[in-house]
């Protein structure tokens, strides 16, 4: 695995009236997904971050929330090596990059739509109520599903019958993986847990809701594979009560 990642191999399905949809994440031993500051960032280990970086190579579309903007990621991953492994996959174009709002109040300047060579400008979706910063739609194509809330059923509909989506990875965060979670749009959640513990007394996690799921309704997952990469620990999981992708 020396320039690989973890999944670089696999076969995932495609959706049709909606994509298939992957949460991917990482988190430390005591389940913080970031720290109370940059200084902690990134949390994972060289493994991880490789294969975050490859794990797109499978995907049309890359789905964010704006709480992850702003942080130190690199968006695009956009390189002639993984464009050549994700057309030996059929995929010709570079995945589309999605950001979820329902204020509009988005920074025009922030990295995430400073495209240089990425030929496909960001698609970010907010609601018909929304009113959306000055300068975003220079930078940015603005989409507008649901009403004072973007409508993330209504979103995978347009996305897979507009844009051609087969298959969605979600990168989080937390807020955005509970709602599609509990749309029942989530199909699969792939966790890396890296060996490090940060200690802070309310950490951010991995799924974050307004409120804790009753105890007898609890989001059930399937173990499909674990993977050890030196310290590291990659969980797959197949999501319980996903919605048909047919």
């Amino acid at each position: 695995m020396s320039k690989g990642g973890v999944y670089d191999d696999l076969e995932l399905s495609g959706g049709t009236w909606r994509p298939y949809t992957a949460i991917q994440m990482v988190m430390t031993v005591d389940g913080a997904i970031k720290g109370p500051t940059d200084d902690y960032w990134p949390i994972s280990q060289e493994a991880d971050q490789r294969t975050f970086r490859r794990f797109r190579i499978h995907f049309d579309a890359v789905l964010h929330g704006t709480r992850t903007l702003g942080m130190r990621i690199d968006r695009y991953m956009w390189s002639a090596e993984l464009q050549c492994e994700r057309r030996q996959r059929g995929l010709y174009e570079p995945p589309l990059f999605i950001v979820v709002s329902n204020s509009g109040r988005i920074d025009p300047s922030d990295r995430v739509f400073q495209r240089r060579s990425y030929p496909i400008a960001p698609l970010v979706v907010v609601p018909e109520a929304a009113k959306v910063t000055e300068g975003l739609s220079e930078v940015a194509e603005i989409v507008r599903i649901g009403d004072e809330l973007v409508d993330l059923e209504s979103l995978m509909r347009y996305l897979a019958a507009e844009r051609d989506v087969r298959r969605l990875v979600c990168e989080g965060g937390a807020i955005l993986n509970f709602h599609m979670l509990a749309a029942g749009l989530v199909d699969e959640f792939f966790i890396t847990v890296t060996p490090s513990i940060i200690g802070e007394p309310r950490p951010r996690t991995a799924v974050e809701g307004p409120a804790a799921l009753p105890h007898d309704q609890l989001q059930q997952l399937e173990l499909v594979s674990t993977i050890t990469h030196g310290d590291e620990v990659f969980l797959r999981y197949r999501v319980g009560g996903a919605s048909s992708l047919a």
